[in-house]
């Protein structure tokens, strides 16, 4: 029952969490308040949350394929290593600059706000649900040994 709980539940939390995890990373170098304009503004409350949203389902439309192979890898072979989560969020950001951008590549600080959001999607992805991967079927697969007879004599 557990393990249906996690499918249904802990890693679509964790996918969820992991793309706002990282479209905060790639906004926050970026945000500015504008001159004459205050933080608390609602305005500026509002379009800011209306980027984080939007940023969030855009990188999550982007993700969701590679997500779900390397989940489904992940869980099934028990893969649960921070490093090869954290070498996965590496290959995706290269990916990324990759087929988006080609020869062209943007400028330095675009790159790097790219690789901080896949390194921090990976990372807030490991944390909330890649750290116990595949330890379903250890539980499930687990058996215990029956109790030997004692003998009086």
């Amino acid at each position: 029952m557990t393990a249906v709980l996690r499918f249904l539940f802990v890693i679509p939390f964790g996918f969820v969490a992991a793309c706002m995890t990282a479209a905060f990373a790639m906004l926050w170098p970026f945000l500015t308040v504008p001159a004459g304009m205050g933080a608390s503004d609602p305005i500026f409350l509002f379009q800011t949350v209306i980027a984080f949203l939007a940023q969030s389902a855009q990188i999550g439309s982007v993700i969701l394929l590679p997500w779900a192979l390397f989940m489904v890898a992940s869980e099934l072979f028990g893969l649960s290593s921070i490093l090869l989560h954290l070498a996965a969020g590496l290959i995706g950001a290269g990916a990324i600059l990759v087929t988006a951008y080609g020869d062209n590549l943007p400028h330095a600080s675009v790159q790097t706000a790219i690789v901080v959001a896949a390194l921090s999607f990976t990372l807030s992805y490991w944390i909330v649900a890649g750290r116990s991967a595949g330890r379903w079927r250890r539980s499930s697969s687990r058996t215990t040994p029956a109790a030997e007879p004692t003998i009086k004599g």
